[in-house]
């Protein structure tokens, strides 16, 4: 079970959202990594759990879209 969840918003540049994309969370430092992916819901939103806090890079689709402070919730445009 994650102590911790994070709401990433994932939205087309268009405005319209993403259905099915992988969203992951990559933490640095010492006890960093990476979550298991989520993928997005039919409003572009993706939930994702997870132990660390503090800043995470955030990857849809393999591809880097940004970064925040963990736990919380961001919008990112792909």
């Amino acid at each position: 079970m994650n102590k911790h969840h994070s709401k990433i918003y994932v939205s087309y540049k268009d405005g319209s959202k993403p259905y099915g994309k992988e969203v992951v969370l990559g933490f640095a430092g010492f006890f960093g990594g990476m979550t298991s992916p989520v993928y997005t819901d039919r409003e572009g939103v993706a939930i994702i759990g997870h132990e660390s806090t503090g800043k995470a890079d955030i990857y849809v689709g393999g591809k880097k879209v940004g970064s925040f402070n963990t736990p919380g919730e961001t919008v990112v445009f792909i």
